[in-house]
């Protein structure tokens, strides 16, 4: 049965739309892609020109931090060389000059002893109290000079003989201990601790030793005879 005013559906085929077709993908001009590709190029040049300058900033910059870096223990150095170097100086001008002192020393020493000679000559001989007071006040004088620079005697007179001090010009025979000083032929001296002179000694030699000797020598003649 049909209906009254129900429209006719349009058959599917007639609804669909001829559709227009497609135009086809146009081909780049290589001119322009060329352009593109060198805007690229150039892109990237100045951007490996921009790390480069970087770079090169940065190497500037370690360069002057290595060469201020070298400068200071350069510094240092030189400053060590010149400390070491102004030590050195020091010691050899001490030790000239302890050198020097040391001369000079020994020649008053002598100087000295002349006088302690003089003065006891004078007093022995009983010349003029003028000249003895001269004299002496000169030998106190010296001393003086000598104590200030450090000078000090050797007290040797019943001491221990000690080769660091004294010299032995003579073996004694004495009641005293094998090796004590029992005379001091010559006063030595030390300048700060250091042997300036020694003292010429004679030193205490047991009766016993000799004695052994004698006999032992008295044994050899006899066995000579024999």
């Amino acid at each position: 049965m049909i209906l009254v005013g129900e429209k006719k559906r349009p058959l599917a085929t007639e609804t669909v739309e001829a559709q227009p077709p497609k135009k086809p993908i146009e081909e780049e001009d290589p001119e322009t892609m060329l352009k593109d590709i060198r805007a690229e190029l150039e892109n990237e040049k100045a951007k490996s020109e921009d790390y480069l300058r970087r770079m090169q900033y940065l190497q500037a910059d370690f360069e002057n931090y290595r060469k201020r870096v070298e400068k200071e223990m350069s510094v240092q150095y030189l400053q060590a060389d010149f400390e070491n170097y102004r030590k050195r100086v020091e010691k050899e001008m001490s030790d000239n000059r302890q050198f020097g002192n040391q001369r000079l020393l020994s020649d008053l020493i002598l100087v000295n002893d002349e006088l302690e000679l003089a003065l006891r000559e004078a007093e022995e001989s009983r010349e003029s109290p003028t000249i003895v007071e001269g004299v002496g006040m000169v030998y106190k004088r010296l001393q003086s000079i000598m104590s200030k620079e450090g000078v000090e005697k050797i007290h040797s007179l019943g001491s221990k003989f000690n080769p660091d001090l004294h010299d032995a010009a003579l073996r004694v025979v004495s009641d005293k201990e094998e090796g004590t000083i029992v005379e001091e032929i010559r006063q030595g001296y030390t300048l700060k601790g250091k042997v300036l002179r020694p003292s010429i000694v004679k030193v205490a030699e047991n009766s016993a030793e000799p004695e052994s000797k004698s006999e032992k020598s008295s044994l050899e003649e006899i066995g000579d005879h024999e």
